[in-house]
């Protein structure tokens, strides 16, 4: 209804009319929408009820397979499980008749799959305990220390040659190995610098090939971390930093900041860790194996 004071001539004008009419369309469409996206809503929460009892079936139906399996294993291994323990008469009973009806030999699929299975479960061994209070703050200011040393390392290069820094990326996790892992054979020199050479050169030299940057990054970091293991000089910063250097943003003029930066990196982790007296580092230098193993054969051959 319209109020007493109200221009007739402008509420019965067209562009009113206009206005009135796409409103009352409007209202109509969303009284109208409103059953069908009821609908659609229902259904939606149907579907997701659906997926979710697939989903549940699925993980249900693996654990009991998984169980199954593990049943499995434990009887191919001579270990008694709880229903042989309880039912061990009629194990007997039945022994006779089962050797006329063998089951059949497990494929290497199911095989495989029993063994994953098994080992999912873990091996049973303790974690091992934290560090203390103590030994906590003093991981801290090792890292803290010897990382800004090497950050002001960085700035010091890259004012005399600002094409050229230090690639700190993997320093991150040298650290966590010289100040929390001190022990860790990944963590002393001899597998930090040959580590860094080896895979630098890797990744350096994968840079002159045509492959694509995915394939090459993954190609040159698995070469590296193969041969680490194969030399027994395995280092995670170095898979890091073959990982890096494998996209070709970096030269040998970066490869020798990264081997100076290792190198000032265990002189500090040797200074600060010998320090604490619960504390060794390193545990050992290890170059003299690398003597024997390109050197002795040429004694023996002139002794020979």
């Amino acid at each position: 209804m319209a109020r007493g004071k109200t221009d007739f001539d402008k509420l019965k004008s067209p562009t009113n009319e206009q206005y009135l009419l796409s409103a009352a369309d409007v209202i109509g469409s969303i009284v109208a929408l409103r059953g069908p996206r009821h609908v659609h809503l229902t259904e939606r929460r149907a579907e997701r009820d659906v997926v979710r009892r697939r989903v549940r079936n699925k993980i249900v139906a693996f654990v009991r397979l998984g169980g199954s399996f593990l049943r499995d294993m434990d009887k191919s291994e001579g270990k008694p499980t709880s229903s042989d323990k309880t039912s061990g008469k009629s194990k007997t009973s039945i022994s006779g008749s089962m050797g006329q009806n063998e089951a059949p030999p497990r494929t290497f699929f199911q095989s495989k799959l029993m063994l994953v299975v098994r080992k999912w479960r873990g091996a049973n061994n303790e974690p091992p305990p934290p560090f203390t209070t103590r030994e906590s703050i003093f991981t801290f200011f090792g890292c803290f220390l010897s990382l800004l040393m090497l950050l002001y390392f960085s700035d010091a290069i890259s004012k005399r040659n600002p094409e050229y820094s230090l690639v700190l990326g993997p320093f991150g996790a040298l650290m966590t190995l010289q100040y929390s892992l001190t022990a860790a054979p990944a963590s002393q020199p001899r597998n930090a610098i040959l580590g860094q050479v080896i895979s630098l050169s890797i990744a350096l030299g994968m840079t002159y090939t045509s492959l694509a940057t995915n394939v090459r990054k993954a190609l040159a970091t698995a070469l590296a971390i193969m041969c680490m293991a194969r030399l027994g000089v395995t280092h995670p910063p170095a898979g890091a930093a073959a990982l890096l250097f494998a996209g070709g943003q970096y030269s040998w003029g970066h490869m020798g900041i990264m081997l100076a930066g290792n190198i000032l990196a265990i002189f500090s982790a040797t200074l600060i860790n010998d320090m604490n007296v619960k504390r060794q580092y390193p545990t050992f230098w290890g170059f003299g194996y690398w003597r024997k193993l390109f050197f002795s054969g040429n004694a023996k051959s002139k002794v020979a």
